[in-house]
């Protein structure tokens, strides 16, 4: 699972990061939840994902753990930029057409 988040308010210009597969399963472990639980996805997960994220990326970070970094970044906005391709696929010529 990849999913592409844009964090605004924590350094003067938006940060990209993309998800992994280590930063979901570092999510599992310390949220005690499954990708694959059903109960959808929040703000405090994608939270959870953008701090585990912005370490990864080298950036320092003083807090501890996610909970404290948004505490130190209250107005902070996290939102999930879509990837999906427009045109996933050129035009064929099917036995239809």
């Amino acid at each position: 699972m990849k999913i592409k988040l844009r964090i605004s308010g924590v350094e003067q210009d938006p940060v990209e990061v993309i998800t992994n597969l280590l930063c979901i399963t570092e999510w599992e472990r310390t949220e005690n939840r499954k990708a694959t639980d059903g109960r959808g996805i929040g703000v405090s997960d994608m939270v959870s994902w953008a701090f585990f994220m912005w370490k990864q990326s080298g950036r320092l970070v003083k807090e501890q753990t996610w909970k404290e970094w948004l505490a130190a970044h209250p107005d902070m906005e996290i939102v999930a930029v879509d990837q999906t391709d427009p045109n996933p696929t050129d035009a064929a010529v099917s036995d239809a057409s």
